[in-house]
C-alpha cells in the first residue's frame, strides 16, 4: 500500500503543481491582458482628442467657406457681365483713313549683297536684318528681289 500511498501523493503533487502552473500562466496572462487594455485606453483617449481637434478645424473651415463661395459668386456674376460688355462692345469695325508704316520695300540689282544694298539704300545690314530676318547674308540677291526698308525721314 505504501506504493499506492506515494503513486498518490505524486499524483496529487504534480495536480497540485500542474494547477499552481496554470495559474501562474493565467495571472500572467490576465496582467499582460491589464498593461495593454491601459495602453489602449490611453491611445483612445488620445484619438479622441485628435478628433475633438479635427471637428473644430473643420468646423472653423466650414464658417470660412460660406463667406468664400459667396465671394465666388459674386466673382463669377462680374466675369459674365465683363464679357457681355465685352461681347456688345467689342465689335469690329472698319479704321478709316491712311495707315502709315515706318517702313517701305526696295528693290536689289542683280549681284547686291547685303552690306552693299544696306549702304545704297543708307541704311545698316543689322537693320535690314532685323526687317528681313529669312534673307541669307552669304548669297547675292536676284534681280529686282524686294526687301523691307526703313523710312527715311
Amino acid at each position: 500500500m505504501r506504493t499506492g500511498t506515494a503513486v498518490l501523493v505524486l499524483a496529487v503533487a504534480l495536480l497540485a503543481a500542474g494547477l499552481g502552473g496554470g495559474a501562474l500562466w493565467s495571472y500572467t496572462a490576465l496582467t499582460q491582458r491589464e498593461i495593454r487594455l491601459a495602453e489602449l485606453s490611453l491611445e483612445v483617449t488620445r484619438l479622441r482628442a485628435a478628433l475633438a481637434l479635427l471637428e473644430e478645424e473643420r468646423q472653423s473651415l466650414e464658417d470660412r467657406l460660406g463667406p468664400l463661395e459667396l465671394e465666388r459668386d459674386a466673382a463669377r456674376e462680374a466675369l459674365a457681365q465683363q464679357r457681355k460688355i465685352m461681347e456688345e462692345t467689342m465689335v469690329p469695325r472698319e479704321i478709316g483713313g491712311h495707315a502709315d508704316f515706318p517702313i517701305h520695300r526696295g528693290m536689289a540689282q542683280a549681284g547686291d549683297t547685303l552690306a552693299s544694298f544696306a549702304a545704297r539704300e543708307e541704311t545698316s545690314v543689322s537693320v535690314l536684318k532685323a526687317l528681313n530676318p529669312w534673307v541669307d547674308e552669304s548669297k547675292p540677291f536676284a534681280a529686282y528681289q524686294t526687301l523691307w526698308l526703313p523710312r527715311r525721314p
